[in-house]
């Protein structure tokens, strides 16, 4: 039976998985007029913006760690993967194949740890290899640009959560969201003139999809994903986050009129039945 306070952190990823739903769509509207680069810089500054305010509330500095700094270039790395992929497909796909992050997170655990996976973890990540097959066109030939670049970022999210299981043992979560977040922001202001992304217009779409995936999808999210790995463990984690791809579905429906093929249904249904099989 599940402790109170284990249902109380499964809630709480499993609203970080709504919140996350919501960001494919919200940045594939934004790239209709703006680069990717220069949005995650200015997703990013309003991460770090309600980060520093508590900061100076709490009248103190941030504490920057070697862990952090890894982490977030960890995340800056998968958010790049992720935001340059989705300029090249829609944001249905692009959810499920992030969602590979889930059932790869067993195989992480033991590459890095040797967190020996169970049996079920091994078929999980099977099933979801299966799944991204068909979900891509079930041709390996058929793979585009956007479909790499995303499967990409789903191995480093994995190992996002996997390290992040390790880091918030004795760090402030509050240190841990500002070393996610700062780390990203400049870095994508450093690659924005390398991949020659400037456009930004500051239209409502753009302005408001930043503020959503910014302050609430970044910061708030990712300091509800730290504090709920305190008490529940990195799979449990990554199975509460199973429903983002569902979520990012229903929306990019509703919103962009997004709808799968037969095969591809197939398998986003297999990768999303190999999500609870890796806990």
């Amino acid at each position: 039976m599940l402790s109170k306070s284990s249902i109380i952190g499964t809630i709480a990823i499993l609203g970080v998985a709504a919140i996350w739903g919501g960001t494919f769509t919200a940045m594939k509207m934004a790239f209709h007029s703006a680069d990717p680069m220069p949005f995650l810089a200015l997703r990013f500054s309003f991460a770090v913006l309600p980060l520093l305010i508590i900061y100076l509330v709490k009248k103190r500095k941030p504490n920057i760690s070697k862990i952090g700094l890894t982490i977030g270039l960890i995340v800056f790395i998968s958010y790049a993967l992720q935001v340059e992929g989705l300029k090249y497909i829609t944001a249905t796909k692009s959810a499920f194949i992030t969602g590979l992050d889930v059932p790869l997170v067993p195989l992480m655990g033991f590459i890095l740890f040797r967190r020996k996976p169970k049996i079920r973890a091994i078929i999980a990540i099977m099933l979801g290899i299966l799944g991204l097959f068909l979900l891509t066109g079930a041709s390996y030939d058929s793979l585009a640009a956007g479909d790499i670049l995303t499967i990409g970022c789903a191995i480093l999210w994995a190992l996002q959560v996997v390290v992040v299981d390790r880091a918030v043992r004795g760090v402030g979560l509050l240190d841990i969201t500002f070393n996610e977040s700062f780390p990203t922001l400049l870095l994508a202001l450093a690659f924005s003139p390398l991949l020659n992304e400037y456009k930004i217009p500051l239209d409502g779409v753009v302005l408001w999809a930043a503020i959503y995936t910014g302050a609430l999808a970044t910061s708030l999210a990712f300091f509800l994903q730290a504090w709920a790995q305190r008490i529940i463990s990195p799979e449990s984690a990554a199975l509460g986050l199973m429903a983002e791809p569902l979520f990012a579905y229903f929306l990019s429906w509703i919103i962009l009129g997004e709808v799968l093929t037969p095969l591809q249904s197939v398998g986003a249904i297999l990768i999303l039945v190999s999500i609870p099989l890796a806990s």
